[in-house]
């Protein structure tokens, strides 16, 4: 035995290793372990709920990365992904708000985290969505007959919009609530 495990001779194991980054310590956690099985665990549970494969992949990562988040190439890094496919996934989140880009000052790179209010402010959004849906359902039903199976189905997911564009706001706000000291 040459004191060499199997692993490190393969050349995914040898390239991640040979990053000073990794070797430095700051993305070490991210490459094998405990975070890496989160990640890949976290963003296979929202691939499978409707978000794109790459996007819950940087968005797991972005959830246990530093407090002053990732460069798109240490998110690519992290995930062992190009450039390309981080910068997709990277636009994708910003625009639905599940991630924010910053530059820090004397840094020549963006930076992309993921705050701890992400879902409350996604949620928050939503219920912008839902209410200008419910306004769509109203009308909706004004064109068809009343008492159609259609009036019905209209009718029915207008409420439930109706209803949710009420309780959400009062459900984040009480959640902003619990988290005070």
């Amino acid at each position: 035995d040459d004191g060499v495990h199997t692993a490190d001779r393969t050349p995914f194991h040898r390239f991640v290793k040979s990053l000073k980054v990794v070797n430095s310590g700051m993305l070490r956690h991210m490459t094998t372990g405990p975070a890496s099985e989160f990640v890949e665990g976290f963003a296979l549970e929202l691939n499978q709920s409707g978000m794109q494969r790459m996007a819950a992949r940087v968005f797991a990562a972005l959830l246990v990365a530093p407090a002053n988040g990732y460069t798109a190439k240490e998110i690519g890094d992290v995930l062992g992904v190009s450039a390309a496919a981080v910068s997709g996934a990277t636009a994708y989140l910003t625009r639905m708000g599940l991630a924010v880009r910053r530059r820090v000052a004397g840094e020549r790179v963006d930076r992309y985290n993921v705050l701890g209010t992400t879902w409350a402010e996604v949620m928050t959004a939503e219920t912008r969505t839902i209410t200008s849906l419910a306004a769509l359902l109203e009308d909706g039903m004004t064109r068809v007959d009343a008492g159609s199976a259609a009036h019905e189905r209209l009718a029915a997911t207008h409420d439930f919009f109706t209803y949710m564009a009420v309780e959400m706001p009062k459900l984040v706000d009480r959640w902003h609530e619990s988290r005070k000291p």
